[in-house]
């Protein structure tokens, strides 16, 4: 049986960022660290295990994200195998205080959203530490 992607499992956060630096940029970091909080709740909802990041084959930073914003991230798995699950992540900026207005405290809700980063990857959950059973 195969599945399209968008009846495969999926996991979300939504978040307010921030940065240290002076342009108030988001670090390229905090934005991977997102990608790993997003993987790692969608490995425990398929695996009841939050398994081991093996490699990111393709990261794109597409926009930058700006103290303040809200990002919604996202996990999906593309494939599963025994150990190994194939994953797509992507990052919008949902809501933005930065810019917007003359208040600090202004900001709007962003339609569409922008995509600020994308990325594949692989994880890999051992066999042992798998909690729930899967047809592959």
């Amino acid at each position: 049986m195969t599945q399209t992607e968008s009846n495969m499992p999926q996991s979300t956060i939504e978040l307010r960022v921030d940065s240290h630096y002076a342009n108030q940029v988001v670090s390229l970091g905090t934005i991977m660290e997102l990608f790993g909080m997003a993987g790692g709740k969608l490995s425990m909802m398929f695996d009841g295990d939050a398994g081991f990041m093996k490699a990111f084959d393709e990261v794109e930073f597409v926009a930058p994200a700006y103290e303040g914003d809200y990002l919604r991230v996202t996990a999906t798995q593309l494939s599963a195998g025994n150990t190994s699950r194939r994953r797509k992540y992507e990052a919008y900026v949902v809501a933005r205080t930065y810019g917007i207005g003359q208040s600090p405290s202004h900001g709007e809700v962003l339609d569409p959203p922008i995509l600020v980063a994308r990325a594949t990857g692989t994880i890999v959950v051992p066999k042992e530490l798998q909690r729930y059973e899967h047809s592959n």
